[in-house]
C-alpha cells in the first residue's frame, strides 16, 4: 500500500530513503536512480495530487551537458524528475547524478516524460535503450543531488 505524504514533506521523504540506502553502502548509479525513482513514484503518493490524474504526478527522464553557473560547473547530468501539479502550480523533485562532462562530449541532450509511454515499465525500457543511459552506466558519478523547486 502506498505511503501518503504532503507536498511540503516529499523532499524529506526522498532524502530519508536515499540516506538509508547509501548508508548501507549502495552507490548511486544510473541503475539505482532508475529503480529508486520508480519505487518512490509507486510507493509515495502526495495528498491531494496523486489521485490517478497522470498529468498531476509524472516522471521526466533527461540527460545532457549543462553549466548552470553554480559550483558544479560544466557537467553531464543524468536526471529523473518527478513533477507535481497542484491547482495551477508546478513543483519538481529531481534526483540527479553528476559526471565529468568529457566522456559525454558529442552526446545530444535527451528527455522523455512517463506519460508519453504506455506505462512506467515501457518508459523505463526506453530509458535503458538510450545512449546516454548506456554511457552513464560506464562512468563513475562525482555526486548525486536532490532538488525540490516550484517552477
Amino acid at each position: 500500500m502506498p505511503q501518503s505524504t504532503t507536498l511540503k514533506n516529499i523532499e524529506k521523504e526522498y532524502l530519508s530513503v536515499i540516506k538509508r540506502l547509501t548508508g548501507t553502502g549502495v552507490v548511486m548509479t544510473p541503475d539505482v536512480v532508475v529503480e529508486l525513482s520508480e519505487k518512490l513514484y509507486n510507493d509515495i503518493k502526495i495528498k491531494g495530487i496523486s489521485d490517478g490524474q497522470p498529468d498531476e504526478d509524472m516522471l521526466l527522464f533527461q540527460y545532457g551537458i549543462d553549466d548552470w553557473g553554480d559550483e558544479t560547473g560544466e557537467h553531464f547530468s543524468f536526471d529523473i524528475t518527478r513533477q507535481f501539479v497542484k491547482q495551477e502550480d508546478i513543483y519538481q523533485l529531481s534526483l540527479s547524478l553528476i559526471f565529468e562532462p568529457g566522456g559525454f562530449t558529442g552526446l545530444e541532450s535527451y528527455d522523455c516524460w512517463s506519460c508519453e509511454f504506455g506505462g512506467i515499465d515501457e518508459w523505463i525500457t526506453n530509458i535503458k535503450a538510450t545512449r546516454g543511459y548506456q554511457m552513464a552506466r560506464q562512468g563513475v558519478p562525482l555526486a548525486y543531488e536532490v532538488h525540490f523547486t516550484k517552477v
